[in-house]
């Protein structure tokens, strides 16, 4: 008789539990809805550049971050092409690395790199010979190299990129770098005003709005 008790007290603590959940998250102070659009599949984009030292230093929180998404929610990476260190036809150059480095299994290591090349060794990508040094130094055979990132879909993907750049940045929902989107509809809103800033915060929101 107990159990039974017990057991109709957590059925009706359940849906209480998950709506105060769900209500602890604002519109407009955790999230704000940037397009009325949404991706067929959950997902979370982090729109950033390599050149920018804010997202260097959140690749340690990232890390922390993509093991604990629900196995549903697909994280990805888009490099904006605005940041005011070089022209944006030489970031073009660099948004394509990445798309060519997302079909490569070294991903995560050439992508550790790139930064690293930049922040850690304070050096320059003057051309594209210098990324593919960072790529051979990876591992990557430098004739693969030049055929993926001349391959048509490469230059598919980082033309994606761009086109994604544009329309959140028409949408006014892409200021700055890094800045995460969540299926494509959901802005994240970190920060001291937000109060979402640990990784593990970081990643509940996401789940929350990825299942929205």
């Amino acid at each position: 008789m107990i159990k039974l008790v017990k057991a109709g007290l957590v059925a009706l603590l359940l849906p209480l539990s998950a709506s105060s959940f769900a209500a602890s998250y604002e519109e407009g102070v955790h999230y704000d809805v940037v397009s009325e659009r949404a991706t067929r599949k959950p997902e979370v984009k982090e729109f950033f550049s390599f050149y920018c030292p804010a997202c260097n230093n959140m690749e340690a929180v990232i890390a922390e971050i993509k093991p604990k998404l629900d196995k549903n929610v697909k994280f990805k990476k888009s490099h904006v092409d605005f940041v005011g260190v070089r022209d944006s036809e030489h970031q073009q150059m660099i948004s394509q690395a990445l798309a060519t480095a997302e079909v490569l299994p070294q991903k995560d290591k050439i992508i550790a790199a790139l930064f690293s090349h930049i922040h850690t060794k304070r050096a320059n990508f003057n051309e594209l010979a210098d990324v593919k040094d960072v790529f051979v130094a990876q591992g990557v055979d430098g004739e693969k190299f030049d055929k993926l990132f001349n391959s048509f879909s490469v230059r598919t993907l980082s033309s994606k990129m761009k086109r994604d750049q544009d329309y959140f940045k028409d949408k006014g929902a892409l200021r700055g770098v890094p800045t995460f989107i969540v299926n494509g509809k959901y802005k994240l809103n970190l920060g001291r005003d937000s109060g979402i800033s640990t990784p593990e915060d970081i990643t509940k929101l996401i789940n929350y709005l990825a299942n929205k």
